[in-house]
């Protein structure tokens, strides 16, 4: 008996995809990418909390100054990362994975992948569930394009058997025109 063959698009890539096709975020990518500053904030706040809130307690209004001033500093970022990237508009292109796709583990070096031209298209972060790429194969590829670099969002083989299914619709040429003008 022969094994079914296991499919290279997920469930999750799925469903980023045909929200993606339509110009669209899906809301776990619309989370992911206006929370994305919080972990380094976290990371970076966490000594200088150590270091500082004995100092502070000493001081009860100060200590409360300050975490109000940061909680209205922290929900102030949020709101503006979330108006910036309500108003981007998705972009879609075919890219070919090239002769050495990437690897998953080095995670500091960009996901580069090229256009039919040749030109290399940079992708400084992703929101895109891995998915292995195959030398020199064409995939189909949802993004945005940011003032710190291109964010993946979604992609999947060109040669799928799906893959008419999460090619851009009507909605997404009328809604890349509409967000194109901020």
């Amino acid at each position: 008996m022969e094994k079914p063959k296991k499919d290279a698009v997920s469930k999750e890539m799925r469903a980023r995809l045909l929200a993606n096709r339509n110009g669209r975020l899906t809301v776990q990518q619309y989370k992911d990418i206006i929370t994305a500053p919080l972990a380094t904030l976290l990371v970076l706040l966490a000594p200088l909390i150590v270091i500082l809130g004995a100092r502070l307690a000493v001081f009860a209004r100060g200590l409360w100054i300050v975490l109000l001033i940061g909680i209205i500093g922290l929900l102030l970022t949020l709101l503006l990362r979330a108006r910036r990237y309500a108003r981007l508009p998705v972009h879609f292109a075919v890219l070919n994975a090239g002769e050495q796709p990437r690897a998953f583990w080095p995670l500091w070096k960009s996901q580069v992948m090229y256009t039919q031209a040749g030109e290399a298209v940079s992708f400084g972060s992703r929101l895109a569930p891995n998915l292995p790429l195959r030398p020199h194969a064409d995939y189909l590829v949802y993004y945005l394009e940011d003032t710190g670099g291109r964010i993946l969002l979604s992609l999947a083989p060109a040669d799928h058997p799906d893959a008419d299914q999460w090619q851009p619709t009507g909605v997404f040429d009328t809604r890349f025109k509409q967000r194109s003008r901020w």
